[in-house]
This record gives C-alpha cells, sequence and structure tokens, in this order.
C-alpha cells in the first residue's frame, strides 16, 4: 500500500490534521503504550506501524467525535489485545486506588555512562510494567507514561472514571513491589524519583 499517493495524507481542512500531521503528533505516545504494554521494543515498532495501517485505512470515516489522540490510542490497544490474544495470553481484572508514580530522569546530568543507566532503567521500568495485567497496563501508562487525564483514560477504554482510578491504584502497587523487586530503586542511584513514596 503506497499510502503517501492518498489525497488525504497532505491535504487538510481547518479543523481535521492530515495524516502525516497525526503520525508526526502521536507516534511516540502510541510507542509508549504499545512497549508498555508488549515488554518488547521491537514488537512495540511493529505493532505501532499496524496501528497507523489500521488508522489510515480508517481515516476517511474518522468523524471528530472525539479527539484523534483518543481515536488512535484505542486502535492501538486493540491491536496489542489482538495481538496477544493469538497468543493466548490471559487477561486478569483488577482494583484498588494509590498516589501517583513519577519516574523523572530530567534532571540529571547526561554523559555517556549516565545515559547508559538511563537506558537500562528504562528498559526495567517498561519490562515491569509489561508484567502488569492488561487492564491495568494501559491505564497505567495512558495516564503515568503519557499524561492522559482520568477523564481522557475513560473515554479510550470505554468505561467509568471510577474504574480508571481503581485499576491505576492497583498498578501503581503492583509495579512498585515488581520494581522493589528488580532493585530499581537501588539501580536508580541520584535520578530523581517523585511520588514513590520510597526513598
Amino acid at each position: 500500500m503506497h499510502i503517501k499517493e492518498n489525497s488525504f495524507w497532505h491535504e487538510s481542512t481547518e479543523n481535521t490534521p492530515t495524516f502525516e500531521e497525526v503520525i508526526t503528533e502521536n507516534e511516540n505516545k502510541i510507542m509508549n503504550l504499545l512497549y508498555g504494554m508488549t515488554g518488547d521494543y521491537h514488537l512495540a515498532q511493529d505493532l505501532t506501524q499496524e496501528t497507523f495501517i489500521k488508522a489510515f485505512k480508517s481515516w476517511h470515516s474518522f468523524k471528530g467525535r472525539a479527539a484523534v489522540s483518543t481515536w488512535l490510542y484505542r486502535i492501538a490497544v486493540n491491536v496489542a489485545l489482538d495481538y496477544q490474544r493469538k497468543r493466548a495470553v490471559r487477561y486478569e481484572r483488577v482494583s484498588e486506588e494509590m498516589e501517583s508514580l513519577t519516574v523523572s530522569f530530567n534532571n540529571y546530568e547526561q554523559d555517556p555512562d549516565n545515559a547508559c543507566q538511563k537506558n537500562a532503567l528504562r528498559d526495567i521500568l517498561f519490562a515491569s510494567i509489561a508484567k502488569l495485567p492488561p487492564q491495568q497496563k494501559e491505564v497505567f501508562i495512558l495516564r503515568e507514561i503519557n499524561g492522559c487525564s482520568t477523564k481522557e483514560v475513560a473515554a479510550i477504554l470505554d468505561c467509568s472514571e471510577a474504574l480508571v482510578k481503581w485499576r491505576l491504584h492497583k498498578a501503581r502497587s503492583a509495579l512498585k513491589k515488581l520494581l522493589q523487586q528488580e532493585q530499581f530503586y537501588k539501580n536508580a542511584g541520584k535520578f530523581k524519583l517523585n511520588g514513590l513514596g520510597i526513598e
């Protein structure tokens, strides 16, 4: 399929972005979501591509009733779930609530050694996220990694805001235990950790 041969790749109206703009603005967020859901960087790249192919094929039917990012997140979540179903992955439902978990590496001086450490910690974090049950995973990545509001997450996943908060707490609690098992906090060294309740 030669996407760029289609006219709406580059053409836009006042209220509708081009598909090229949609990719540019959302590619990293979709990649983060799928990396967190699968724990496999290269697989996440493939699923990101599949997400945008599916989105492109449906672009003409996008009505603008939701934000483009919300529409894309729904497609990406479905792509990941379809992939995991094919691998006969079972999903659990969970519930609870807690304070926010944010890992910030932004205030640390970047030299080659520190960059390597940052990448290693990122891989540990995403590998741990990938171990969460799917519904916790989805909520955590959308809310904490991609910065969506509770209302946006509820719209993307088609559930109530109360259920989003419930799953988010469970995800934070489970992830905290997983990271402790991986000695994440010890290995993080001087990197700044916010909202964890552990120093």
